[in-house]
């Protein structure tokens, strides 16, 4: 386990240097057609997924995370780039304007917020229209995590994907995520049908899975759009009488 952040940040531009171009270019790639003006990376850690949207577009680029830390590692990583702006902020309430970003990063940050909230502050954000690129934890990573500790036999090593697990279902049995106490910082996962559920709370839609797509760690293309609203609306209207 790495110490402190700034080693977690190094580990984490190494490994983003590392990967295969394509790879590295996946998510700017994705949204290439939209030419978006404003990007957002929630939960960004040292901020690696954002150089290739300041590479390759005029973006302004935000990064939020609630690290400490994050103003040190970040003013010394984008020096210089004028495009480039780190905010310190919970993913469940940040202090943008709504309709303010055009694509928004979410990469394996949403099982450590309240998935609801941020769900919901994601869309807020959101221009009609954008694009959130979310990755995710679904049961499986925390059951592959499991087969992979017990090589360690520690106990400790052991408990916390358990404790995942029953924090995510008692998630998705009472729809109330447990994050105080003997709770704080432990991660839930994401089913697919969770996130459906949700996105329709918010206007938000999944169009499509991304290259990087797996079992354990599922890639989402997700779109929000004001005509899914006016749809479920007027179909209300016209079956039930009254509107939602």
């Amino acid at each position: 386990m790495l110490a402190n952040y700034e080693e977690y940040a190094n580990e984490s531009l190494k490994k983003f240097a590392a990967r295969e171009t394509a790879k590295r270019y996946l998510l700017v790639d994705a949204v290439k057609d939209l030419r978006p003006e404003k990007v957002l990376d929630l939960g960004c850690g040292a901020g690696q997924e954002l150089l290739p949207f300041l590479e390759k577009t005029e973006a302004v680029c935000v990064g939020v995370d609630v690290a400490p830390e994050l103003g040190k590692m970040t003013t010394e990583m984008f020096a210089g780039e004028k495009r480039a702006v780190f905010v310190r902020s919970e993913g469940e309430k940040m202090p943008f304007a709504d309709n303010s970003f055009d694509v928004v990063l979410c990469r394996v940050a949403l099982p450590y917020m309240n998935n609801q909230r941020a769900i919901s502050e994601i869309s807020r954000i959101l221009k009609p229209d954008g694009v959130l690129l979310l990755k995710t934890h679904a049961p499986m990573f925390y059951f592959g995590m499991i087969l992979e500790r017990l090589k360690t036999f520690s106990a400790r090593q052991i408990a916390y994907p358990l404790i995942c697990l029953a924090a995510s279902f008692w998630h998705l049995l009472t729809g109330r995520q447990p994050q105080k106490g003997f709770w704080q910082g432990k991660e839930v996962f994401q089913t697919r049908a969770f996130l459906e559920k949700e996105f329709a709370k918010n206007n938000l839609k999944i169009a499509g899975v991304l290259p990087d797509d797996n079992i354990k760690t599922p890639s989402f293309y997700v779109v929000k759009t004001a005509l899914l609203k006016m749809f479920f609306t007027a179909q209300a209207v016209g079956e039930y009488g009254f509107a939602l």
